[in-house]
């Protein structure tokens, strides 16, 4: 983490003569307390430095950032990427911060993480991963770790709107062998992101052999499942937590749901309608029996 924060640190010291006062101030607290400014807030800055949120924003701009949340990113960056989850957590929560409020840090974190998103996804890419979806005979998704719920919810949105989507669990079957029988008329959607699991990497693997076209939902454009997938979908998931932030990747999640759903408004709304009834009728039994046999 050294190396990097000296990386950061030496960003800033190249620019102190372009500066002002009240920015050389600012400047200088982060150089010197990288992990507290990583937690800080610009209202905890303004109270603690007395300085203007518009002297936060410019020195951040000044320092070749897009504004303060970017600049702070950084910070986050280092510390999340350089520690492993349990020394990061020691690091963060032992930051003598009074009255942190981490309510309104990790929502501030999601909206710049959102935000981040909606830059690093290439319009085209989510245009050509909702085209594939639409088209496939069946959806297979994947991911482990936090992103096997992931990979869950995105297959229980998809058949809601009419896409054929089964969600692929780790246990009896590898995941190879539950792609065995499938083809190029069916899709993996694979969820990707640091610290990538080998399974769903082989996954994608498997499948482009196998013809299947692969949309990666991933966090790095150098991650290990790009160079198998044919649709690489960009999110950003830092977290000042011990996991990944998936609120961007349900953002995105919904996002293509909201565009196939618009796409096929047709099919979904026969597919909800059918859904509706199966639960209106499954439920009525179930209550009828319940009433007759208490």
């Amino acid at each position: 983490m050294e190396k990097k924060l000296a990386t950061l640190k030496q960003r800033i010291h190249s620019r102190l003569g372009e500066l002002t006062d009240s920015q050389k101030l600012v400047a200088n607290y982060i150089v010197e307390n990288p992990q507290r400014f990583a937690l800080s807030s610009v209202r905890d800055l303004e109270k603690e430095l007395q300085v203007s949120k518009s002297t936060i924003v410019r020195l951040a701009q000044a320092l070749g950032y897009d504004g303060f949340h970017h600049m702070r990113s950084e910070f986050l960056r280092v510390i999340r990427h350089e520690l492993d989850p349990i020394k990061r957590f020691r690091t963060l929560y032992s930051q003598p911060i009074p009255e942190t409020d981490y309510f309104r840090l990790i929502f501030e974190e999601s909206l710049a993480n959102i935000q981040a998103t909606a830059r690093l996804v290439d319009r085209e890419h989510f245009k050509a991963a909702v085209e594939t979806l639409k088209k496939a005979r069946q959806v297979y998704s994947v991911g482990l770790g936090i992103s096997y719920y992931i990979a869950e919810l995105a297959a229980y949105l998809l058949n809601r709107v009419s896409i054929r989507a089964h969600f692929m669990s780790y246990g009896g079957y590898s995941f190879p062998e539950q792609l065995v029988n499938l083809d190029h008329n069916d899709v993996l959607l694979a969820f990707s992101f640091m610290h990538y699991s080998v399974e769903t990497i082989e996954a994608a693997k498997f499948a482009q052999e196998r013809g299947l076209p692969v949309i990666a939902v991933t966090d790095k454009a150098t991650s290990a499942i790009v160079p198998h997938s044919d649709v690489v979908l960009q999110v950003a998931v830092d977290s000042l937590t011990i996991s990944n932030s998936m609120v961007p990747v349900i953002a995105l999640i919904y996002a293509m749901i909201g565009q196939i759903g618009h796409d096929m408004k047709d099919q979904a709304l026969q597919t909800l309608e059918k859904i509706e009834y199966v639960r209106r009728e499954h439920s009525g039994k179930k209550n009828h029996k319940s009433l007759k046999n208490p």
